[in-house]
């Protein structure tokens, strides 16, 4: 599960929602929702890894869009810009299946 905070110029406007992450990685993930984040967007997310009670935020930058199923679906890539290293190292947990060294 995923959580998006959007700041869209200076008004700091902020659009939440939740969405399917599809893929992670140590330097970003993938994620399917219905509502498309422009490409190039800074957002601020949370992310809970299957299996782990661990939430962990931090901001990233949308990198691409792809429209599946007309305009109701989207998938998107982000570019993690801020996380911190404890998180990174749940990723390399969760997608390696060890602790990272």
């Amino acid at each position: 599960m995923l959580s998006l905070g959007l700041d869209e110029g200076n008004d700091r406007a902020r659009a939440t929602f939740t969405s399917l992450t599809r893929d992670i990685s140590p330097g970003g993930y993938c994620f399917v929702s219905a509502v498309p984040v422009p490409k190039g967007a800074i957002i601020r997310f949370e992310i809970a890894l299957t299996g782990s009670r661990r939430l962990f935020r931090g901001t990233g930058t949308i990198r691409w869009v792809n429209r599946l199923f007309e305009d109701d679906v989207f998938e998107m890539g982000v570019e993690f810009a801020e996380i911190d290293p404890e998180s990174i190292g749940a990723i390399l947990e969760h997608v390696y299946g060890r602790a990272a060294v």
